[in-house]
């Protein structure tokens, strides 16, 4: 679910930080651009600009997601309850658009989940909490 609710104004925005202004501009043209059509047996419907998610299959798409999910690792990072085992701690493991959270108690993962679901509230991000 995730790749395909972030919002394109949130990869640009995340783009801004890191990236120069040429190539900036030459991914916001790709999803800028972007329709898609609905077809049935009997007709086709008029296009339909897309206005979220990455593009499936697109070996940047990781990169994209990446950059959108950042802002949430480090306010985890800052704010996050995390695990402890003797000298380290383990916040979240990210993964493309895989994101395990970690915590040593049932109050700190709920914070973290918190922080989670307002980020993903800002930002219309869609998670799967099943996987």
């Amino acid at each position: 679910k995730a790749f395909g609710s972030v919002s394109h104004q949130h990869i640009i925005m995340g783009l801004q930080k890191r990236v120069d202004q040429h190539t900036i501009n030459l991914i916001q043209n790709m999803y800028e651009n972007t329709f898609t059509c609905i077809t049935t047996k009997k007709e086709t419907s008029e296009p339909i600009k897309i206005l979220r998610g990455l593009k499936q299959g697109d070996p940047m798409s990781p990169l994209l997601f990446s950059l959108v999910l950042d802002p949430l690792l480090c306010r985890l990072e800052k704010k996050g309850k995390s695990y402890h085992h003797g000298n380290s701690q383990i916040l979240a493991m990210a993964f493309a658009d895989d994101l395990v959270l970690l915590s040593n108690s049932w109050e700190g993962m709920a914070y973290n989940i918190k922080l989670l679901e307002t980020f993903c509230d800002l930002t219309g991000l869609k998670t799967e909490g099943k996987k």
